[in-house]
């Protein structure tokens, strides 16, 4: 397989924006259009589409089929959401930051190319989003800080079923209710077994594709016990309000919903 190195159209900038912290400024967005017209013929039949780049000073090998791999070359896949993680360690200082639905590593990544975290733990159950991670932990010589776990996270311990997401978005891979066509088993942990952490600063991402819910049912001694920053996918607007609910009661205070991320602190 042949990965094409574009290292001068990769670049993207992780200086402070002192009016609008959280908005890409024009300079950037006129990054991101060059890059566009850069990598969008990539994307067509007979093209080396396999290519590394750079993103928030972390090196990714990433396929431009891929929705979430072509976002990320062209650095523009989620850039408020890791500007906002970001700057939110680099505030509380958390002790760990945890990394649920790791995919191809982009969170785990930034934050430890960063240095804005001591200790990442990843899962990702995925075989081929794991096997993915595994090279782009490598390419930034993080392999040996960033533990990488290829496990789902649910409310109690055992084992699912998973279904691999077709290869124009690796990032839709989900945990179904018994075995389906194409599915395959894989191990599931709780993240209250793992981690018996108290009075600590934790940082967190979960995104699990419809199975947050499951993820923070094993995780209320671990939420309850600690605070930091978390950020949870919640597509559907009756899971999301659950969620809030959920992480009120682990005494965590609602900051925002934006998009399909929701974000909360604990002091």
């Amino acid at each position: 397989m042949t990965v094409t190195v574009f290292p001068a159209l990769c670049m993207a900038s992780t200086a402070t924006i002192s009016a609008f912290p959280h908005k890409l400024r024009f300079s950037e967005k006129f990054r991101i259009s060059l890059r566009k017209r850069w990598f969008g013929p990539q994307r067509g039949p007979g093209t080396r589409r396999v290519v590394r780049c750079n993103y928030f000073g972390a090196q990714f090998v990433v396929n431009l089929e891929d929705m979430v791999g072509y976002e990320i070359a062209i650095n523009r896949y989620e850039w408020r959401e890791l500007k906002i993680m970001l700057d939110a360690c680099r505030r509380l200082k958390p002790e760990i930051f945890l990394d649920v639905g790791a995919n191809l590593g982009l969170y785990s990544c930034v934050l430890a190319k960063n240095n804005a975290v001591p200790r990442v733990v990843a899962f990702e159950p995925d075989r081929a989003n794991h096997a993915r991670m595994v090279t782009n932990l490598k390419l930034n010589g993080l392999a040996d800080r960033v533990e990488l776990r290829e496990e789902a996270v649910g409310a109690e311990p055992g084992r699912a079923y998973l279904v691999s997401s077709a290869p124009a978005n690796r990032g839709m891979s989900h945990i179904v209710n018994g075995e389906t066509e194409g599915s395959y088993s894989v191990p599931v942990v709780r993240l209250d077994d793992m981690f018996q952490l108290d009075d600590t600063s934790i940082a967190a991402k979960i995104d699990v594709e419809g199975f947050e819910l499951e993820v923070l049912m094993g995780a209320a001694q671990l939420f309850t016990r600690n605070r930091g920053f978390v950020q949870i996918e919640g597509r559907i607007d009756r899971v999301a309000g659950v969620i809030k609910e959920l992480m009120a009661t682990f005494g965590w205070r609602f900051v925002e919903r934006y998009g399909i991320d929701i974000r909360f602190e604990k002091p």
